[in-house]
């Protein structure tokens, strides 16, 4: 929301006055978010005002005309060039943009000859000063404006101002009014709100008296009489439905007449983003910004029946709004009723047929509260936001309705010349007692950690905000909120007022006691597995828990197998997510057909994730209140060549998918012994299968399986290339201690680099088993770096590149250490393996 500086300090009488930064602060302070602050006369300087001393025409152009302007009284006159056709009679006031002033835009004028006279700078219009969008003629001051000659022209029209940006939380709809932020701002810095005048004494109308030309209320779900008390034809308010209008006033003023609003109103108006329009639809948005409460004024010569009903829309009525724009209503949607004709959308817009109009004298103003939830449904359904609408969505004060149609009233008869035709009908059917509530003093400081928040603090804090305090049983106080402040409903809702206005400052600074080290986190297996998995370079998929029947029966899983009984769903989506799933790998295995189908042949998938599988061998059937079982498991799939690294661009194996199952393994259980063996899984290719095997509790235990998809279950699944899998029961696992921090070494390491010449067939698992044989105490690491074959080599040959890294814990190594040490291993490769040193 925007503030208009001035404008709120008009509704405070503080103990002393602040600046903008300061009151920006202090609106802060108290949680009422400034996300900036606008100078409105930043735009342009170096113009004054000045008076009218002489004119006369232009002696080169009927259309020019050279006035004399004084910015002193009895001081000289500078003629100026003007080609306005408003120029005043001399004793006028007028804005004189000198020569070195700045104009919008960065214009900085200077002498100028025009039609052969030079002219000192101009006189200014509203858009030149960037305040409106007319260029009908120059800004003339009104007679009686009290600004001083040589005044900069910002403080003759009303824009030597600021405008905060406020952001006001979605709660506090009593802050989207002036009078709610000055009542915030009053709390924080000390001092009262100032109520704007109200006073409709001098402009009562003599029907007031007798209720001529009036307005009653029928009791909601009458017929609705139509005849005011003294049977002269009035207007009967009937509100059929007090939930969603808890209240609706209306007030007849009339003998108006429709002009332009006074400039400072206009600029106040435009400064908060709303165009001025005239004086009688002004005054109701003046109102509503300074309030808070939206009114919408009818034009009365268009209301014919007699009757003001607010109730349902008619499904499917049509109703044209003020945007020109005819909506299609529902039921449900409130309307205000003139008989049975819909004038408005109540809370959101008002209607086209009851608009004010050039030729209005006679209007019916409507200050009203409407339900939030009804108006904000509406105007979401339509997408018809407006400033009305956005106060009602937030919720509007109830009590708020007389106080603004008295303040419309007044200004209406001010500004228009109008009189009240008679005090304002209230039907009033939603009022609501406000229920007092128990605030408990320890509580307070219990949650706030401010042991001063004693009886008197806490009574003056809420004081201050406008609530109503008297003491209760048990040290405690009863706190009557305003009426404005819906949201504050529990003792909590009190105790953060009571800080808020204390001061957030007063609670102290202090770290929490840590007696006892914390315990060790449990340590996630899932989490272990992930990141050594995704450290591979292959992609983590994450499917979903349900599958199709056909998709978990593709395995080919004995129908004895848990994983051949999924457990159905009650009520599928679809055919597609009919069982919870068994394995993994069905939907990895139709990720990589669906990579496939894209172009993308070379796969390397891994997931993480739960199974779901009966309990008990054999189960047919389980009571659906037994839980089932859900393992975490490790799975992935990989289908096409390698990308990068040893082997790059050749076709994954078996041994590819065993070596991210073992990775898995001892990411989990550490760096310990796995036996691997042949198997016979149905759905890996027979002699291209192999189990995982660890030890735990003392004895051998299966924990994973990997191969090669078996070409039947490819065929079921859709994938065409050959495909290699791995599954790792994460379950079955130990979890290896933590990590042991170790220092890092302080002296130096060297490398050196062995490359043999040795069969095809020795795996490297033989190699590094060599190197360990040897026992040498300087080794610190061994990596394979090359894996080259080619026939060149000689047939069943290959050639292997090793770098062994040395290092010692206590000293640098000489060169002689290094070579002693590397020669007797690479001695021991040639030996043992055999191997020759190319």
């Amino acid at each position: 929301m925007k503030v208009v500086w001035s404008w709120l300090l008009e509704l405070c009488d503080l103990d002393r006055q602040p600046t903008v930064e300061e009151g920006a602060a202090a609106l802060t302070r108290g949680g009422m978010e400034i996300e900036g602050v606008t100078n409105l006369g930043a735009g342009f300087s170096g113009v004054v005002v000045a008076e009218v001393v002489a004119k006369r025409p232009h002696p080169s152009s009927d259309k020019l005309t050279l006035v004399d302007v004084v910015v002193d009284s009895g001081g000289a006159p500078t003629q100026v060039v003007c080609g306005a056709p408003n120029v005043p009679d001399p004793g006028r006031r007028v804005l004189w943009a000198r020569v070195g002033a700045t104009l919008p835009g960065g214009i900085t004028l200077a002498d100028k000859p025009v039609k052969g006279i030079v002219s000192p700078g101009m006189l200014c219009a509203e858009d030149e000063l960037g305040l409106g969008e007319s260029h009908a003629g120059i800004v003339v001051l009104d007679a009686d404006d009290p600004t001083p000659l040589g005044a900069p022209a910002q403080r003759a029209l009303g824009v030597d101002d600021f405008v905060l940006e406020l952001n006001a939380p979605a709660n506090r709809g009593d802050v989207l009014g002036l009078l709610g932020v000055a009542r915030e701002l009053c709390a924080m810095l000390g001092g009262r709100v100032v109520l704007p005048n109200t006073d409709l004494t001098e402009f009562a109308s003599a029907g007031t008296a007798d209720g001529r030309g009036g307005v009653v209320i029928e009791s909601p779900g009458s017929a609705g009489a139509r005849s005011t008390a003294d049977g002269r034809g009035g207007v009967v308010i009937d509100v059929q439905d007090a939930a969603q209008c808890p209240r609706y006033t209306a007030r007849v003023i009339d003998g108006l007449t429709i002009g332009p609003s006074p400039r400072r109103i206009a600029a106040r108006l435009r400064a908060v983003g709303v165009r001025p329009i005239s004086n009688l639809v002004d005054v109701t948005n003046y109102v509503m910004f300074e309030l808070g409460q939206p009114l919408h004024a009818f034009d009365a010569a268009t209301l014919t029946a007699g009757v003001i009903t607010i109730g349902s829309a008619r499904d499917g009525e049509q109703l044209a709004t003020l945007d020109g724009s005819t909506r299609t209503l529902v039921a449900g949607d409130l309307v205000i009723r003139d008989g049975a004709r819909a004038i408005a959308l109540a809370g959101v817009m008002g209607g086209l047929d009851s608009e004010v109009r050039d030729g209005t004298t006679r209007v019916l103003l409507e200050a009203a509260s409407f339900r939030a939830n009804s108006v904000r449904r509406t105007a979401r359904r339509l997408g018809l936001h407006s400033e009305s609408s956005h106060r009602f969505e937030r919720g509007v004060d109830p009590e708020l309705a007389e106080l603004a149609s008295r303040r419309a009233a007044r200004l209406l008869c001010e500004l228009a010349g109008g009189k009240v035709l008679q005090d304002a009908t209230d039907a009033y059917p939603g009022k609501r007692a406000v229920a007092p509530i128990t605030v408990r003093l320890a509580r307070v400081r219990a949650l706030t950690g401010v042991p001063s928040l004693d009886a008197a603090a806490c009574t003056a804090a809420l004081t201050k905000l406008g609530c109503a305090v008297a003491p209760a049983a048990h040290d405690a106080l009863a706190v009557t909120p305003p009426s404005a402040r819906a949201d504050v409903t529990r003792e909590v809702d009190v105790i953060e007022e009571i800080l808020r206005v204390h001061g957030y400052d007063h609670v102290s600074t202090s770290l929490p006691a840590m007696r006892v080290a914390p315990p060790l986190q449990d340590v996630d297996r899932a989490d272990r597995a992930r990141r050594a998995l995704a450290a591979t370079g292959a992609s983590e998929a994450i499917t979903f828990a349900f599958q199709s029947v056909d998709r978990c029966s593709a395995l080919g899983v004995p129908a004895t197998d848990r994983r051949a009984q999924p457990i159905a769903i009650r009520n599928p989506m679809s055919a597609d997510q009919a069982v919870m799933r068994t394995s993994l790998l069905p939907n990895l295995l139709a990720a990589v057909a669906r990579n496939a189908s894209f172009g993308r042949a070379d796969v390397d998938l891994f997931e993480i994730g739960s199974v779901f599988l009966r309990r008990g061998e054999a189960v047919v059937e389980r009571p659906p209140s037994e839980l089932a079982d859900e393992p975490r498991w490790a799975a992935g799939v990989l289908s096409g060549r390698r990308p990068a690294g040893i082997g790059a661009g050749a076709p994954y194996d078996a041994f590819d998918a065993k070596a991210r199952a073992i990775v898995a393994i001892r990411a989990v259980a550490g760096d310990l012994p796995i036996d691997v063996a042949a198997a016979a899984v149905p759905y890996l290719h027979p002699g291209v299968a192999g189990e995982l095997r660890v030890d735990r509790d003392g004895e051998p235990r299966i924990v994973g399986w990997f191969g090669e998809v078996h070409p039947d279950v490819r065929k079921r699944l859709g994938v065409d290339a050959p495909a290699f899998c791995y599954e790792v029961d994460l379950e079955a696992l130990h979890v290896a201690p933590p990590a042991q921090m170790r220092p890092i070494p302080r002296f130096p390491g060297s490398a050196r680099d062995v490359s043999l010449l040795l069969a095809a067939a020795i795996p490297a698992g033989r190699i590094e088993a060599a190197i360990a044989g040897a026992r040498e105490p300087l080794v610190t690491g061994v990596r394979l770096l090359e894996d080259y074959r080619d026939a060149k080599l000689g047939d069943g040959m290959k050639s292997m590149l090793w770098s062994i890294h040395y290092r010692a814990g206590d000293r640098t190594l000489t060169i002689d250490e290094v070579d002693k040490a590397h020669e007797a291993i690479v001695a021991r490769l040639i030996s043992e393996l055999p191997a020759q040193r190319r």
